[in-house]
């Protein structure tokens, strides 16, 4: 996996040294969708003891990946990084590999850093190593409920980059939060999303 799993086993060794101890068993569960096809669904449990449960879909036109994961989080002050590792399988059925990948979340003075990077490593089929990072979020609480910043995010694989970056737009509300933004890019793209934590 090269240089990118020895920065996320860097990071996690680093995050295991300095985390404090911290976890409220938490259920969050988000659904995006995009004009491009583009649709995710994601259910997360957090134990009260910070391990990670992660299930997700994801799913764009020719492909239909399951990511069954889970693994740690680790707070530091407002900083809260979860190291995770997946197991991957396609519907289409050739694709068997393993993710390694970061979830970075960062709440301090009104800022707002949300952030999911993952390297994917094949065992078996026709889909060859590939890095995502989706997606990057950066933003400002406006009157309390409302956030408005960039969200950008990439797809990379055999050295292609397929990059976007754009306006995002939240609502905040008692069940979770709402989301739109349009990213520019190679495809732009308009997304929706929910989020709902409990």
């Amino acid at each position: 996996m090269g240089r990118t799993a020895i920065l996320a086993g860097a990071l996690a060794v680093e995050a295991v040294l300095c985390h404090q101890s911290y976890a409220v068993a938490q259920t969050v569960v988000e659904v995006r969708g995009a004009q491009t096809k583009y649709r995710y669904v994601d259910w997360n449990y957090t134990f009260a003891n910070a391990a990670v449960v992660d299930v997700f879909y994801v799913g764009s036109p020719g492909s239909n990946e399951f990511n069954l994961g889970g693994g740690y989080a680790f707070k530091r002050g407002a900083f809260v990084l979860t190291p995770l590792l997946y197991v991957i399988f396609d519907k289409e059925g050739s694709q068997r590999g393993a993710k390694v990948a970061l979830l970075a979340a960062f709440g301090k003075d009104g800022w707002n850093l949300l952030s999911f990077f993952g390297h994917y490593a094949p065992i078996s089929g026709t889909v060859r190593s590939y890095q995502v990072l989706d997606t990057l979020d950066l933003t400002r609480t406006i009157r309390t409920r409302w956030e408005a910043g960039v969200q950008a995010g990439f797809f990379r694989a055999s050295g292609a980059w397929n990059a976007q970056v754009g306006p995002v737009l939240r609502l905040n509300d008692h069940l979770g939060a709402w989301a739109a933004s349009y990213r520019f890019g190679d495809q732009n793209e308009f997304r929706v999303g929910r989020v709902l934590t409990f």
